[in-house]
């Protein structure tokens, strides 16, 4: 493990642990040891040649395996960078400022390049909704989609699909994706035909079966439900539906198993898509897709695969603690502003969360009471360790856990009165957390009827937003703009002074968006700052392959 540090920063890389020395490799003993390290001794190992094998035609094999373990040998790029950063990097105890924001952020490597095999394989069950409903055009979209899907597995994949009417039904097992079993399911796929009502429960119930069925499953596992109605058979209860999600998402998720995430797709204007949301937020990196035309289909479906198909790291843990020293002179967490937290001690606060993107990033904003020192330099103030942030996750590239890492959140304390200027990094993050629960505050109030009141809790953070925005001189920043304009599209949406279901997906996705720090757009067109290379080419290839410009 090795640690960068700036002035405002510590970033903490990851480094594989290093491979076993075997006859055969060109490597040495000294290559474990970091450029610091020293040892008195080198240990050269033999290097066996091809003329010392005594099968010929194992010559081209083993050079392949040489050049292979030479490769591993390289140096390669931090699958995770972590740091903690201060909002201000020093108080004055006399500024009557009691309380600082802290950034704790994680940002995953890009993908190797022209590797297709340097991805995690993956475990995919679709579950698909063939009610009367999903009609011809409708269908015919989804079942090129999948076409497309399977063109994008390779064989360590597995794909598995069942429909779903009044019952649902496996259509393909759980199986590797080579080129007969491809071929096999193609034709299925090309089958299937719309019948029934929609039964959710059913789908979901018998996803969490097949994801679990198999033995030995791959490192990502993910299952998408593809639906355009609302639940009108077997349980229909949104509270039900919810809780039966968790049930498969915890039967599956054990320390030797791999989480299983729930992506869903809601088509058309029917389908209840705050339901489809909460089920998805249910599992650890779970997304919700608002599809609202036929065109859209392909697009939302490859945008999603792009996500899947460039998972670096999984069960990211984030660990946010009091120093004991911080602890004796007052500091405490006083707030972590994440859905997924949890204390797991007095005043220990883990925070999942769930699988990493390549190219991705989570910034994580917690609040702490600032330390009040007996004695402190007015010239030379200490730099305060106010808390301490550790990270662990599995490294998916590197098939192994990485972990703990640790960085610490250092504020000055001087006797005088005296704020430094904010990091505009952290301020930007810290406005866009205000953000997300001023647009959730929102959906609350006009759920409840009240429009007036929502529309003017809007605009009062909105002139808050512009004049912060202005003073840190982050206007031009692609988040801030981000920001701008989806507080401007809410507004715009609350003016009829009515609330209805689209109402309350324009709101509730933009809302998860900005505290997921996940794109789930399917419009492949529109600015979403959150979409990831992998993402983006994925969604224009498939909505290039399916042909989708029908409008519905």
């Amino acid at each position: 493990m090795s640690t960068v540090s700036s002035p405002s920063t510590v970033i903490q890389e990851a480094t594989p642990p290093p491979l076993p020395l075997e006859v055969g490799s060109k490597r040495n003993s000294m290559d474990d040891l970091s450029p610091s390290s020293k040892r008195p001794k080198t240990e050269t190992v033999h290097v066996q040649y091809f003329h010392d094998r005594p099968e010929a035609e194992d010559a081209v094999d083993f050079a392949l395996d040489l050049l292979a373990r030479e490769q591993q040998c390289i140096p390669q790029e931090p699958t995770l960078q972590f740091s903690v950063i201060p909002h201000r990097e020093s108080i004055g105890l006399a500024s009557n400022e009691f309380v600082g924001q802290v950034c704790a952020t994680v940002k995953a490597r890009e993908l190797p390049d022209g590797d297709a095999f340097a991805r995690a394989s993956v475990d995919v069950v679709v579950a698909l909704d063939v009610s009367g409903s999903m009609r011809v055009e409708k269908l015919d979209l989804c079942k090129k989609t999948l076409g497309l899907l399977l063109r994008e597995l390779h064989n360590e994949d597995r794909f598995g699909l069942i429909s779903f009417s009044d019952e649902a039904k496996i259509e393909v097992p759980v199986q590797k994706v080579n080129e007969e079993n491809k071929r096999l399911a193609l034709h299925t796929i090309e089958h299937l035909s719309v019948r029934g009502r929609t039964n959710i429960a059913s789908a979901i119930s018998l996803a969490s079966q097949m994801a679990n069925s198999v033995t030995n499953p791959n490192k990502v596992r993910s299952v998408f439900l593809l639906t355009d109605g609302n639940a009108n058979t077997g349980f229909t209860d949104a509270k039900d539906l919810i809780e039966l999600t968790s049930i498969f998402v915890e039967k599956g998720h054990n320390p030797h198993t791999p989480p299983i995430t729930l992506h869903t797709f809601g088509y058309g204007p029917e389908p209840d898509q705050k339901l489809l949301m909460d089920m998805a937020k249910v599992t650890y990196g779970g997304s919700f897709y608002s599809v609202r035309d036929n065109a859209q289909v392909a697009s939302a479906f490859g945008d999603a695969i792009g996500g899947i198909l460039s998972v670096v790291a999984q069960d990211v843990i984030l660990t946010i603690s009091i120093p004991e020293e911080a602890a004796k002179c007052g500091a405490e967490i006083v707030n972590v502003h994440h859905d997924n937290k949890k204390e797991i001690a007095n005043g220990v606060f883990q925070i999942n969360l769930g699988d990493i993107y390549a190219e991705e990033s989570r910034d994580i904003i917690f609040e702490v009471a600032l330390m009040a020192p007996t004695k402190t330099s007015q010239d030379d103030p200490p730099s305060l360790s106010h808390a301490l942030v550790e990270l662990s996750y599995m490294d998916t590239i590197r098939h192994c856990h990485i972990g703990p890492l640790s960085c610490t959140a250092n504020i000055s304390r001087p006797s005088n009165n005296l704020v430094s200027w904010p990091n505009r990094y952290v301020a930007v993050q810290w406005m866009r957390v205000r953000t997300a629960k001023a647009i959730s505050a929102a959906e609350e109030l006009a759920r409840l009827g009240n429009i007036d009141e929502a529309k003017a809790g809007l605009s009062k953070w909105m002139t808050e937003f512009n004049r912060e925005s202005f003073e840190i001189a982050a206007n031009e920043d692609p988040l801030i703009m981000q920001l701008g304009i989806d507080l401007k599209e809410c507004l715009e949406v609350l003016k009829d002074k009515s609330y209805n279901v689209f109402a309350e997906n324009e709101l509730g996705v933009r809302m998860q968006a900005h505290l997921s720090q996940r794109c789930s757009e399917p419009i492949t067109g529109k600015r979403n700052v959150y979409r990831t290379g992998q993402k983006s080419l994925r969604a224009q290839s498939f909505k290039k392959g399916s042909g989708s410009t029908l409008k519905r």
